[in-house]
């Protein structure tokens, strides 16, 4: 599947990142016209050689590399090596290939590919490990801030593949959940953005059979069953306005898109994935916590308080008795200017504690947070 398409990205992407015979620099493929995702993949490589380097130069090195004037050097340093740095020709048209090729099994079974190329030598690493291999990919957005401040918060230190797997089968899971056809469809984008280069054509239609495979790795039964249906037809494409248009049928007619745990364990065999340092974060200090969710400092309209009888609700059901977990989230949807932000920190917090969406304290707490940016006449 894909083979003809990816064949032709490669060779487009080739003609596209200009370099003499002998070597292509990193800032002439970031400056190409090419799929911004390769170019993520790109900078993330070189930025993990380099940052190797540096480690093995001064582990042992007697100088102030932590001196914060020296690393904030070191920092504008650092980005300069990392856009002038070549590849040898042979050496890129290798990696391209192989990027394009991940980023392909990516774009279309997220959970599994990240899953086995993350854990593809160890079965347990480190969070930062995590952290570091999660800025190789840029497509999915949603899928890497949610799984960063979850591990973030909750301080895990380590995890095993079979508890990546369940984290996010359940993240994804939960996000699209409450979507409706028209958004989940939206949430495909990056892979008919992808594939419709170098078209760019802005209404390409993708295979039936790919569109199977990637709400299979979501879990969605009902989804996948529909489509082998329509395929069954003799129809073998659908565009992202017609995958809206079946996704809200679906939805109407079965309810909530509720995904079925399915976790494959197979392994893929890649050299894409780079060896990741183990580095110690720490949870930073907690600013001032405020009760009222304040209104964005562009609007001159009061803040929306929450009144006490909602507050114990608030507290006790969605935040199991924790009253400073239930501030400190306060806090933060007090720093967002929009209500996309809003929602998709509280999405986050409910899949955290594991609230139902629909239950009656959530859609509470969505109402009262969503006044904040609308407030009712």
């Amino acid at each position: 599947m894909f083979e003809h398409e990816t064949d032709l990205i490669i060779t487009s992407i080739r003609q596209r990142t200009p370099g003499n015979n002998d070597v292509i620099a990193i800032k002439d493929i970031l400056a190409a016209d090419i799929p911004h995702a390769i170019k993520t993949f790109f900078r993330a490589d070189v930025q993990t050689m380099l940052t190797e380097e540096l480690e093995k130069y001064q582990t042992n090195s007697r100088f102030r590399y932590d001196h914060p004037e020296v690393q904030s050097l070191q920092t504008q340093i650092n980005s300069i090596l990392v856009l002038h740095y070549s590849y040898k020709h042979k050496e890129y048209l290798q990696r391209l290939s192989d990027i394009v090729h991940l980023m392909v099994n990516y774009l279309i079974r997220p959970q599994w590919t990240l899953t086995n190329a993350l854990f593809e030598r160890e079965q347990s690493i480190s969070y930062s490990a995590v952290l570091h291999f999660l800025n190789y990919f840029g497509p999915y957005e949603y899928l890497r801030d949610i799984i960063i401040r979850y591990i973030h918060d909750k301080r895990i230190s380590t995890v095993t593949k079979d508890e990546f797997a369940s984290l996010i089968w359940r993240v994804d899971g939960e996000y699209i959940k409450r979507k409706s056809g028209d958004e989940l469809a939206r949430v495909l984008f990056p892979i008919y953005d992808f594939f419709d280069f170098p078209k760019k054509s802005g209404n390409n239609a993708l295979p039936i059979k790919a569109l199977m495979k990637y709400f299979d790795d979501k879990g969605l039964t009902n989804v996948h069953s529909r489509l082998e249906g329509i395929l069954a037809q003799g129809i073998t494409e659908m565009n992202r306005r017609e995958l809206g248009e079946m996704l809200e049928d679906i939805r109407r007619t079965s309810g909530a898109f509720e995904a079925e745990k399915k976790v494959d364990t197979a392994e893929i065999k890649s050299d894409i994935a780079p060896v990741i340092q183990v580095q110690h974060q720490t949870k930073d200090d907690q600013p001032p916590l405020q009760e009222a969710v304040q209104k964005p400092s562009t609007s001159p309209a009061s803040p929306v308080l929450i009144e006490d009888s909602d507050r114990r609700r608030f507290v006790k059901k969605i935040f199991k008795h924790d009253e400073l977990g239930y501030l400190a989230t306060i806090e933060t949807l007090n720093t967002f200017p929009s209500w996309k932000q809003a929602s998709t920190y509280i999405d986050e917090i409910f899949i955290q504690n594991d609230i139902d969406p629909y239950c009656s304290e959530a859609k509470r707490f969505i109402e009262v947070v969503y006044q904040r940016y609308y407030p009712r006449k």
